[in-house]
């Protein structure tokens, strides 16, 4: 079914290598790029420097008995896909779990840090 124009993203649907997470809603993606920073001096605003952002994601995921936290911190060369509820899909290839799986046992989730080599829309 197609979506809304006026419907605004509220959750997403994260994959890894066609499986797809226990994730929570609160998963951010960050699509990197350039990032630029002000170049200053003498009181002024000279331009600009660009440096190279990679792509981060960062979501959390439910905790269940079949979740293997050793796993989930070996991922590396994926593909992972971040779906949203609008309909909004982006890929990132060759994925890397950059930070140890942490498990909070209090609410049950394992927080998950992934970056990779590129990102695109689709």
């Amino acid at each position: 079914m197609p979506q809304s124009r006026n419907q605004c993203t509220g959750k997403a649907i994260i994959r890894v290598n066609g499986k797809e997470l226990r994730a929570f809603d609160d998963a951010t993606l960050d699509v990197g790029g350039v990032k630029r920073e002000a170049v200053k001096g003498s009181g002024k605003i000279h331009g600009f420097k660009e440096e190279t952002a990679e792509p981060v994601l960062e979501c959390k995921i439910a905790h269940k008995v079949d979740t293997d936290l050793v796993e989930l911190g070996a991922i590396v060369d994926a593909t992972v896909i971040f779906e949203s509820d609008t309909g909004d899909t982006y890929i990132l290839r060759d994925a890397f779990v950059t930070e140890t799986p942490k498990l909070e046992a209090k609410d049950g989730s394992v927080d998950l840090k992934f970056s990779a080599i590129s990102c695109t829309r689709m």
